[in-house]
């Protein structure tokens, strides 16, 4: 009697088993998975090439060994990775990947960005700059202050309290974009392109800043001294035609006494030349020039600077610590990217930094506002 074979159940497979079942059939065949672990091996092995300019920059060095590297060298290796599309470099010395693309610049460059912005002397650094941990910060500030009374002896003390409002620090975004061409990092030889790369940055986003803080309209950027003013939120008198002493003299003054030990001048250049100009009753020059390099020049012992975002029509005086806050909403964030229309077809690399900041009059009482009507 012939015993009958039991048949093994085969398992139906489904059309995407079916479909992954045949490419990876196809994928062994052609070698494909071979080929790329090799490519794989050979990249994760490889050491990096520099040119011959490169290495006059950086030395002969090991871009991937990033704990080995000073900050020029990961800077410049960096952006030279970038030109070059290393992405085992790229991997290397960044801290990870934006989510909007490209690569997040060493930290070492936000250091020297920031280092640089300081360096020069800027409005930022006269007014008060204040870390905010959200969005929208609400500065209370005091309307009124409590009343005070002499009573007799037995008398009923009267009560009184002290009114409070708001002052609103909205945070907005600010970015600054460089197009550096694929040659720069190639001809550094002949300048320091570290250096050159920061000081572009700093300048431009102190330049900004400065000018939010002079003059920002408060719709989609700070509010700015100018527009503070004309909504009277620093009290302000006016002079017709050229200044005069007793213009300055009234300025000085009209500014409360508590604020005046702390006061400076911000003043555009074409009001400096008048300024310059001025003479007291005794045929004295108000203006005294600085005795310390780098030092400010003086009008009747106060320090003037030099500030023309505020434009011909202002002179302002004020304690700038107490009058405005500057609001830091989030650290400095760099990216470097291709991936834009304009990096691409023209064979640049689009450097960006971007920045959150905030702005606004806290104090007007802290300053006053000369406009000067021709």
């Amino acid at each position: 009697m012939i015993k009958k074979k039991k048949l093994k159940k085969v398992k139906k497979l489904s059309i995407d088993e079916q479909i992954k079942a045949v490419a990876a059939k196809l994928r062994k065949e052609a070698g494909i998975e071979d080929l790329e672990n090799r490519l794989k091996e050979i990249s994760q092995k490889r050491v990096p090439m520099l040119t011959a300019k490169m290495k006059h920059i950086l030395g002969d060095v090991d871009l991937t060994k990033k704990d080995t590297l000073s900050k020029e060298q990961k800077i410049v290796g960096f952006y030279h990775a970038l030109v070059t599309r290393d992405e085992v470099v790229l991997k290397a010395l960044t801290e990870g990947t934006p989510g909007d693309g490209g690569y997040l610049f060493p930290d070492e460059f936000k250091a020297e960005l920031i280092q640089a912005m300081d360096e020069e002397w800027n409005l930022r650094s006269l007014v008060r700059t204040v870390p905010m941990r959200r969005d929208v910060m609400k500065i209370p500030k005091t309307v009124s202050n409590p009343k005070v009374y002499w009573t007799s002896e037995g008398a009923t003390k009267t009560t009184t309290s002290a009114e409070f409002t708001e002052v609103t620090l909205t945070a907005y975004k600010l970015a600054a974009i460089i197009y550096a061409t694929d040659e720069l990092v190639e001809d550094s030889d002949q300048f320091d392109v570290v250096k050159l790369i920061i000081d572009l940055f700093a300048r431009r986003i102190s330049e900004e800043y400065d000018k939010a803080i002079a003059q920002g309209s408060g719709v989609g950027e700070p509010t700015g001294l100018v527009t503070a003013r004309a909504a009277d939120n620093i009290a302000s008198i006016a002079c017709a035609g050229n200044l005069d002493f007793d213009d300055i003299i009234n300025l000085v003054y009209l500014l409360p006494k508590q604020y005046r030990a702390n006061a400076s001048f911000l003043v555009a250049n074409a009001n400096i030349k008048e300024l310059r100009k001025l003479k007291d009753d005794n045929n004295r020059y108000l203006w005294q020039e600085s005795a310390q390099a780098g030092e400010p020049a003086k009008i009747l012992g106060y320090p003037v600077h030099e500030v023309n975002y505020v434009g011909e029509g202002n002179i302002f005086f004020g304690d700038w610590k107490k009058c405005y806050w500057f609001g830091m909403r989030k650290e400095m964030a760099i990216k470097v990217s291709q991936d834009t229309e304009t990096a691409f077809t023209e064979d640049k690399t689009a450097i960006r930094v971007v920045s959150r900041v905030a702005g606004n009059v806290v104090l007007g009482a802290a300053a006053r506002a000369l406009i000067t009507i021709p």
